[in-house]
């Protein structure tokens, strides 16, 4: 109970911004959907989806124009957290339990503005903004996953690549050590280096883990 609240505490930045970003859905569908409640009553609903998009493009551009920024930027943001919060916990060997919940809520989130945004005439500007949203996104993953692994191949001999804790007890650094080595060591091996951990107690009674590398001989 206690590894799963430190879990919940050394996350709540995430877990924060979901929040936020909930907000910023709520508030951009009440005005949306006043909006949207105006601009589909003169819609002629036996015309064709085409004909129906463009007269509520051609009438109401500008606050058209306003609600799809708003919606692309929180598609964007939403996509980007998700993904940071996935690569936080990769990198870090975290719960996996713990990582899933958290993933499912935040994808919940997601899919469940989308599919709403989605059941609107307008439904393909928003699907095309879905699109350019998860490239954008997925770019920035490249290039920040080439920048990251480029910076991870030079290591100086003995310096320390994770420092983990406080754990409350010694069996759980040690669990923590194990999971990280058997999720690492091949990666690490591959560049030329040995993991070697250290599990040290503080003055305080509570344990740190800490993963330093050497050349492998």
């Amino acid at each position: 109970m206690k590894d799963k609240k430190n879990y919940y505490q050394k996350y709540r930045y995430y877990y924060l911004g979901e929040i936020l970003l909930l907000i910023g859905w709520i508030t951009n569908f009440v005005f949306f959907s006043r909006f949207y409640e105006e601009a589909i009553f003169y819609v002629d609903k036996n015309a064709k989806l085409i004909i129906q998009l463009l007269f509520v493009v051609n009438y109401y551009l500008e606050d058209l124009l306003k609600y799809l920024f708003v919606a692309f930027l929180l598609m964007t943001l939403n996509l980007f957290l998700i993904l940071i919060f996935y690569i936080k916990n990769k990198q870090e060997v975290t719960k996996q339990k713990e990582m899933n919940y958290s993933m499912i809520a935040f994808l919940v989130l997601l899919v469940v503005n989308v599919i709403a945004l989605m059941t609107t005439i307008i439904w393909p500007l928003f699907l095309l903004l879905f699109i350019v949203s998860m490239t954008i996104v997925y770019i920035i993953y490249v290039i920040t996953k080439y920048l990251y692994e480029e910076k991870d191949d030079r290591y100086e001999e003995n310096e320390t690549v994770k420092v983990e804790g406080p754990f409350q007890t010694k069996e759980a650094a040690e669990k923590y050590s194990k999971e990280f080595l058997a999720h690492w060591t091949d990666y690490f091996t591959k560049k030329g280096y040995n993991l070697v951990e250290y599990i040290e107690c503080d003055a305080s009674n509570e344990w740190h883990v800490e993963i330093i590398v050497q050349s492998i001989k």
